[in-house]
């Protein structure tokens, strides 16, 4: 399966949990349905027009280049109980507002492919240009972000009863074994799919490797692993 790497990275980030209102709590890293996002902002997909497509045709994952920490800090907003107040606000509210940093930066690693994303090839020519047609950004629109192209490549769907060192994040449901040893592991349950008008249509536990080690496995024999290789780099991933 044809498909690409890249490294995306900004100062902060903030990828909101879908189940939060006052409180605006982050996820570690960008559920699928971000990282999505991020793709149709290069390619000039406009707002909710690109979830089905998408969704049927683009397997995307993730992994953390550096490890990362929380802060949350305090956010005013308007307080808004009619249209003119929007205009002329008389009051405000403040929101806990949960940020993801890093030192240097927060940066993850994207794998996306997809033998039937027929955008397959702009996409791979507009990273390596760097032509965007809308900024990218790491969830919210003031956490701008930098891309880096790194490698074309392609995925081997790859089957094992062994353990298998997994680069990104994985599905829950698939694993059948984890090799414990020298791991921090996190699970959380992200977006998975939207529906029209941002209806959320599915959501997915994930393990994710809070020290940007590798996730050893064993997998369940209904959910494939891919394997595939860049520069000096062999990586194995499960798709989001």
């Amino acid at each position: 399966m044809k498909g690409l790497v890249f490294d995306i990275e900004s100062r902060f980030a903030h990828f909101r949990k879908v189940y939060t209102n006052s409180s605006s709590l982050s996820y570690t890293v960008p559920p699928r349905t971000t990282i999505h996002g991020i793709i149709a902002a290069v390619l000039g997909y406009e707002r909710d027009s690109y979830y089905s497509h998408m969704d049927a045709n683009l397997y995307v994952s993730v992994k953390k280049n550096n490890p990362t920490y929380k802060m949350t800090q305090t956010l005013n907003y308007i307080k808004a109980e009619s249209a003119s107040e929007l205009i002329k606000p008389k009051n405000h509210t403040q929101v806990p507002f949960e940020v993801i940093t890093s030192i240097p930066n927060v940066s993850y690693r994207i794998y996306a492919g997809g033998d039937s994303f027929s955008d397959m090839d702009i996409l791979i020519e507009r990273l390596k240009q760097e032509r965007y047609v809308f900024p990218p950004t790491l969830g919210t629109a003031f956490f701008l972000a930098d891309i880096k192209f790194v490698s074309e490549v392609w995925f081997e769907k790859h089957t094992s009863s062994d353990y298998t060192p997994i680069s990104s994040v994985v599905i829950a449901d698939a694993v059948n074994e984890l090799k414990l040893e020298e791991m921090s592991l996190i699970k959380e349950k992200m977006p998975r799919a939207f529906g029209e008008n941002r209806t959320l249509r599915a959501m997915e536990s994930y393990y994710i490797e809070d020290n940007c080690r590798m996730i050893t496995a064993k997998l369940k024999n209904s959910s494939p692993c891919w394997r595939t290789s860049y520069g000096e780099n062999e990586e194995f991933i499960v798709f989001m």
